[in-house]
């Protein structure tokens, strides 16, 4: 009989009710507690709980809490609720949540016991548990790690997270994953600014790509993602998410970037480089025009010099942009190796300080032809001189050495590869910029001295040739460029400009710069010819068919307004039934002669000398008259 609870509300709770005495004589049940157990009240009344509902394995801990009970008037679960299993009375055991209660009236003598089925929502929680445990079985197999958050609070994290964030094995902080101490110091304001924005509504998932400084010092690349997936007053309070490390993926996009950059530089580049070369070949031009004058002082002579480097150095410039921007096709061609390293070298003395001691010595090398294109060559030995010039500053010392490698042959005079080397005394190279120096646009000069452009084109020349370039170097003590190449044994031991002179010609010379056009027409009268100069592929063509004008040979523009150079070339030999040698000039790096183009043509790219031009009329003169068709 229980006198403290209204036996018509006991019996209509959905819970189940079991009352028990001090020896947990079960004294009263409701219906829940029959139906839910499956004893009927006569059954169950009279009867101890470890002979009804409590499974064998809990009798033990239920006597003993009832004796510590009786013996202190406590117990760890009186007034609480707690999930535990019981069984019914065909032996199933199933969870329940339980709580009891002191019976007010009769203290420490009846316990009430409110039992719940909680079968659902374990099954439930264990499937929800399985689900998260399979996830994260699935995460520590993929190559993201994952990290739960609670904000505000402790935050988990997969064991994949210490490798990386290239920390080594150990316990994780359990800081929010905008806060990990690992995150670079220039990043570290932007990820918690994205982490905030998340967490005030401001985005609808929180995502950020960050660096993060490993104990070894490396930097890697992470981007983490994560959305929340509990929430109090539609602020989250708890976030889950993932880090994903893309580092090779960031490396990926940057050669992606530069070679979208080094389009775009193309296309600007290749706009301006035709007027570009055409005003410095005027210039160039000129001034060795000039310099031809009798009686011209030695310091205007300097001056006059040092006008022609200046047109060189910018000429090197644009090709230094062209060549990464928007790469051409060569003139490969077979040339004398020292003869072209001299020459450069001369080139370049002007343009270092002569506190600077340049030697070359490539006497080791004579006989050696290279095969590439002679003006990438001549361009890679400018831009390392350029930059060991940057290197050392007010004074130093540049050596440029040639030796053979690898004979093919037993009296080593049919050598397989030659080795040039470019040395000089400067500051020298740090190991971590020395991994990045052919890197397009990387540049350790201060911001608007360099370009970052110089070694790349040292690169693609030299690779581009079959060849290969690497560099020795120290922090204090100089650096090193060594470049291999393919040798090939000299084909004629002439020098280049011993060709026999051909007398006077009559030439038509087309070309539309109003500046470039006389200088041409000058220098070739000067070298004993009849010229007619038009500025246009109309005019050329009238010119070159003329009968009162018996034209020898052309020198065209490529680009010429109304009909292009290559056009009234073949139109000219067509209507007057010869062979005519023909010297293309173009302004543009990246014209090329047309496939199959016989030895009787050339082409020059602007700016040139004086002295190149009036070669190049020797050389396709002597062959146009040697092989005329």
């Amino acid at each position: 009989m229980i006198h403290s609870l209204s036996a018509a509300i006991v019996a209509a709770l959905p819970d189940a009710i079991v009352s028990i005495d001090r020896t947990s004589t079960v004294i009263h049940v409701n219906e829940a507690a029959e139906a839910l157990f499956g004893f009927p009240a006569a059954e169950f009344i009279g009867r101890t709980l470890a002979e009804t509902i409590i499974p064998p394995e809990l009798s033990a801990q239920h006597d003993r809490g009832m004796a510590r009970f009786a013996a202190t008037g406590h117990g760890p679960v009186i007034n609480r609720r707690i999930d535990i299993v019981a069984r019914n009375r065909t032996g199933r055991r199933f969870p329940i949540e339980l709580g009891i209660f002191l019976d007010p009236e009769r203290r420490g003598e009846i316990f009430h016991a409110v039992i719940r089925d909680v079968s659902d929502r374990v099954a439930r929680d264990s499937a929800g548990k399985n689900e998260r445990d399979r996830l994260e079985l699935f995460l520590d197999a993929t190559a993201d790690a994952w990290w739960d958050c609670a904000v505000g609070g402790e935050t988990r994290y997969a064991e994949r997270m210490s490798e990386l964030l290239g920390v080594g094995e150990g316990a994780l902080p359990s800081c929010e994953p905008s806060r990990l101490p690992w995150i670079h110091t220039d990043d570290r304001a932007r990820v918690e600014d994205a982490w905030e924005a998340y967490l005030d509504g401001h985005v609808g998932r929180f995502e950020c790509t960050l660096r993060v400084v490993g104990r070894d010092g490396a930097v890697r690349w992470l981007r983490q993602r994560g959305r929340a997936v509990e929430f109090d007053g539609g602020r989250p309070t708890r976030i889950v998410g993932t880090a994903t490390d893309i580092t090779e993926q960031q490396a990926t996009e940057e050669l992606l970037r530069n070679s979208q950059r080094l389009e775009m530089l193309g296309l600007l580049a290749g706009g301006f480089a035709h007027d570009l070369n055409n005003l410095l070949a005027a210039i160039r031009g000129q001034a060795a025009l000039a310099a031809t004058e009798p009686g011209t002082a030695p310091a205007v002579l300097e001056s006059l010099e040092a006008i022609q480097l200046a047109t060189t150095k910018a000429k090197i410039l644009s090709l230094n942009m062209l060549a990464l921007g928007k790469p051409r096709d060569e003139e490969v061609r077979r040339f004398p190796l020292c003869a072209s390293i001299e020459e450069t070298m001369q080139l370049a003395r002007i343009g270092l300080p002569k506190s600077i001691r340049v030697s070359v010595d490539v006497s080791a090398a004579t006989g050696i032809d290279i095969e590439m294109d002679p003006g990438a060559f001549q361009q890679a030995i400018l831009n390392l001189a350029i930059n060991a010039r940057d290197a050392m500053g007010v004074g130093g010392s540049l050596r440029v050495d040639a030796h053979p490698i690898a004979p093919s042959s037993p009296d080593g005079r049919d050598p397989s590869r030659v080795c040039i080397t470019v040395t000089d005394s400067g500051c020298g190279i740090s190991p971590e910029v020395l991994a990045r120096i052919f890197e397009p646009f990387f540049t350790t000069k201060p911001k608007g001295v360099g370009t970052g452009l110089g070694l790349a084109v040292v690169h693609q020349a030299i690779t581009g040739a079959h060849g290969r370039v690497r560099v020795e170097s120290e922090v204090g003590r100089g650096t090193r460029f060594i470049i291999e190449l393919p040798a090939l044994p000299s084909a004629e031991p002439a020098t280049v400009g011993m060709l026999d002179q051909v007398g006077s010609l009559h030439v038509v010379v087309a070309e539309d710069h109003p500046l470039l056009r006389p200088m041409l027409a000058e220098a070739l009268r000067a070298g004993g010819h009849t010229v007619v100069d038009v500025g246009d592929g109309t005019a050329a063509l009238k010119a070159a068919v003329d009968p009162s004008f018996p034209v020898d040979l052309l020198v065209l523009d490529v680009l010429l307004p109304g009909m292009d150079g290559f056009r009234i070339h073949a139109r000219a030999e067509e209507v007057l039934g010869r062979a005519i040698g023909c010297v293309f000039v173009s302004g543009d790096p990246a014209t090329v002669l047309p496939p199959g183009s016989p030895t009787r043509v050339c082409l020059l790219p602007k700016p040139f000398e004086i002295s190149t031009l009036l070669e190049a009329v020797r050389r396709v003169t002597r062959a146009s008259t040697a092989q005329p068709n």
